[in-house]
């Protein structure tokens, strides 16, 4: 009987396009995008940014997720005036 689960990822290697997550702050996802020195760096693209930065392969782990957790929307700020309605029933007013 094996005491390894065969689910769990080794994470010995990461292939460009991978979802990872660090060890250290599981809060930084990415997508692998180059490896350097045969495996040992990974450059990760943060997810929500164009920020690529270098990571010991030791470092990260395959992403349980597929996708980011998506930010709560916030309700917007803008407000919308409507002046079409008030407009249609101006009359005009002067020479021209």
């Amino acid at each position: 009987m094996s005491t390894i689960d065969d689910n769990q990822c080794d994470c010995t290697y990461f292939d460009e396009g991978d979802w990872v997550e660090s060890k250290l702050n599981t809060d930084i996802i990415g997508i692998v995008v180059s490896n350097s020195d045969f495996g040992r760096y990974v450059n990760v693209q943060l997810a929500g940014s164009l920020e690529v930065r270098p990571f010991f392969a030791v470092t990260l782990r395959h992403a349980e997720r597929a996708d980011p957790p998506a930010k709560a929307e916030e309700p917007p700020t803008a407000v919308i005036i409507n002046f079409e309605n008030y407009l249609r029933g101006a009359k005009p007013q002067g020479r021209a």
